[in-house]
């Protein structure tokens, strides 16, 4: 009989003993498919649990936990703030009020009959103990009660998994994973920066003895993801530098003037700072990896173009790539009206013009008939060949993956290469997670912006801002109604482009010219819809988030955001931006009845501000670096525990460590370096070489 293969972190869920297929199967819903995913499946937050006591045992003004059965309860939705109450009766025959106010959806999960726990401080009224907003649990008859007082975990759970039973999963295997865990830093840093081992540091943060041992635990995990992210990009980077070359574009004051000459305004001096940059980049002889970075409206486009310009001078064919269809044909139409006259021809490639074209497009852009190719992901394909690419311009790159920019390379290409974001990211927040890229940024508005008035509305008094958006088309100018699906929802009480289109037209909007535009409509129905808006047959675009980046209609002076607690505040931002681009007063107003703080937060800090940093700012802190990077797509390994909107300190120390680092092994070859090499492969995979490629 064979000897059991070895336990290893690698090992499958299912390979675990013991480990039922029924645990294997909801972790996997998890993500959790080895013991190393079981063992970096952290807490995101502890809760100090009492020792269960009686109800006749309670003190005004402590802590307590019971548990006790259901005996009554009510919801009141009258004046004031509306909340759910219930009485609990335990074994020593006493009852204990509880409260919890906006809690409408405990009507769902509490009724007489069922036995809860609940922890929270004691206050007496009228002789009788009550709690207000208690934290609450569930509980069996047969589930045991808490003796001893203990810090508990709570982990991201499902509605079929729930954090107990990860809790008990863990504390299972933990054992075992932990004489796997090696630790990749030596004693001298672990000293330097007060840092316990890597293993303790799991054995804590899954079960902490004491309140500082989860976040001394978290501290060490976070510093390994900050050093290996930082060591990773450094490295990415000195790849680039050190072996790739590029085509070396030149530039004369002459060539310089051709090009001012061709747009029908002044650059700002922001602008003209971001083309110096970039010029001396085109003309190293190193590839460029440069970050044009500027708040919506501030003429990033422009900049993208002049350098496509420098590419096409140089006889080089230069690519913007695009996340949308609809943003591709608006750079290509931008494009061809700048280079009416001359003797540039652009192309337009998505996978609508591909298939009308049977093959034109791929050949001439092969033969080098076009100088200039705009694009989906349709110039990612394999039938694509560019007869001498230059320069690369990618918009936003968040929404464009390294692996599917890299196929550009893979084909035997070596372009310069620049990304525009029109997502402010915090200067020290840039460099660390673009360490590989030079940053350029236009902090400007081109004159005679004016900022965005934004408004909030509840839903049932939004009569006003419905005759506000008539006036506006009235005088001339055009609207959009952005929403945050296409059709109405079973399960959800939020509002659809299809059902407000209809009500629209038939209620507050009737008589106007209003028009649909959605993901379900094909190609060619999009592109007639955007073709009616641009030359103002239609007043009012209703319209999903696929209007959210580059389309540019200058008449557009409203942008109405229904459900506008849906969106996250960059999206907001995005989508507030496509109006103001003309010489026209712009408004925006959001429509939303939410009562919770943070979608609260969020709207007003539209209303107050139209600064890109500011706003970037709020996101960052709602939702973390990983959703606003947007991490799974930029090639970064996703972080588990680092939030570097709060990590900026140890951010900096990492940095400096991994500097420190590569000086002294660029490619950490030493021996004494095997196990923080293998911890930086298996963190990156193969995204190191992606990275390297762009």
């Amino acid at each position: 009989m064979p000897a059991a293969a070895a336990i290893t972190l690698d090992s499958p869920t299912e390979t675990l003993a013991p480990m039922t297929a029924r645990r294997v199967k909801l972790l996997r819903q998890l993500d959790i498919l080895t013991l190393g995913d079981l063992i970096e499946h952290f807490p995101h937050r502890y809760q100090y649990e009492a020792a269960e006591g009686l109800i006749s045992d309670l003190v005004e003004g402590q802590i307590h936990t019971v548990r006790g059965e259901v005996v009554a309860c009510d919801y009141i939705a009258g004046r004031g703030k509306p909340r759910f109450e219930a009485t609990l009766q335990d074994e020593s025959r006493e009852k204990l009020a509880v409260v919890w106010f906006n809690g409408h959806y405990f009507r769902r999960t509490i009724h007489p009959g069922i036995q809860i726990r609940v922890q929270g401080t004691v206050r007496i009224f009228r002789n009788i103990p009550q709690m207000a907003n208690p934290k609450m649990q569930r509980v069996d008859s047969d589930d045991p009660p808490i003796v001893e007082s203990r810090i508990r975990p709570i982990y991201p759970a499902s509605a079929d998994l729930k954090s107990d039973e990860i809790e008990r999963i863990i504390g299972e295997h933990l054992p075992s994973a932990l004489p796997l865990i090696e630790d990749f830093l030596d004693e001298d840093r672990k000293a330097r920066h007060q840092l316990i081992s890597r293993a303790e540091a799991f054995q804590l943060i899954h079960q902490p003895q004491t309140l500082r041992d989860g976040p001394r635990a978290r501290r060490r995990l976070i510093y390994d993801e900050l050093l290996l992210m930082q060591l990773g990009l450094g490295i990415s980077k000195s790849l680039r530098d050190g072996r790739v070359t590029a085509p070396q574009l030149k530039v004369d004051r002459m060539l310089d003037e051709r090009i001012r000459r061709r747009f029908p305004f002044a650059l700002t001096a922001a602008q003209t700072r971001a083309i110096h940059q970039i010029l001396r980049d085109l003309q190293s002889g190193a590839p460029m990896n440069r970050l044009l970075q500027g708040d919506v409206g501030s003429g990033k486009t422009s900049v993208a173009v002049y350098a496509m310009l420098v590419a096409v001078a140089n006889k080089m064919q230069a690519a913007i790539l695009a996340p949308t269809e609809v943003l591709a044909e608006q750079h290509y139409l931008t494009l061809c009206n700048l280079m009416k006259g001359s003797s540039v021809n652009v192309g337009l490639f998505t996978q609508r013009t591909k298939r009308l074209a049977k093959g034109e497009l791929n050949r001439a852009l092969s033969n080098g008939d076009f100088h200039l190719a705009v694009g989906t992901q349709a110039l990612l394909q394999q039938d694509i060949e560019f007869a001498n690419l230059g320069l690369v311009v990618v918009d936003e790159q968040h929404k464009l993956g390294v692996k599917q920019r890299a196929k550009l390379k893979t084909k035997g290409y070596s372009p310069h290469y620049l990304v525009m974001t029109a997502t402010p990211i915090p200067r020290t927040l840039a460099l660390s997670y673009f360490a590989d890229f030079d940053l350029s940024v236009i902090d400007e508005l081109p004159p005679g912006r004016t900022p965005i008035r934004t408004s909030l509305f509840r839903s049932d008094q939004s009569t006003p801002a419905w005759d506000f958006v008539r006036k506006q088309i009235e005088a001339g100018r055009q609207a959009y109604v952005v929403l945050p699906q296409i059709e109405e929802s079973p399960t959800e009480d939020i509002k659809s482009v299809k059902a407000e289109y209809d009500r629209l037209r038939k209620g507050p909007l009737e008589g106007l010219t209003l028009a649909m535009l959605h993901g379900e409509l094909s190609t060619e129905e999009k592109q007639a819809v955007m073709q009616e808006f641009r030359s103002g047959t239609t007043q009012v675009l209703v319209a999903t988030t696929v209007i959210e980046v580059g389309v540019d209609v200058v008449n557009a002076t409203v942008m109405v955001i229904e459900s506008a607690e849906r969106f996250g505040l960059a999206q907001l931002h995005q989508l507030r931006g496509r109006v103001g681009r003309g010489e026209h007063e712009s408004f925006c107003i959001l429509i939303s009845d939410t009562q919770t703080d943070a979608a609260v937060e969020r709207l007003q800090a539209m209303c107050r501000t139209n600064d890109g940093f500011e706003i970037a700012e709020i996101d960052l802190q709602q939702r973390g670096p990983g959703e606003f990077f947007g991490t799974r797509q930029s090639g970064l390994p996703e972080m588990k525990l680092a939030d570097i909107t709060r990590e900026i300190e140890l951010l900096q120390i990492c940095r400096e460590d991994a500097k420190e680092i590569l000086t002294a092994d660029p490619r950490l070859a030493a021996s004494s370096r095997r196990t923080l090499r293998n911890a930086l492969v298996k963190q990156f995979g193969d995204t190191i070489q992606l990275a390297a490629i762009g």
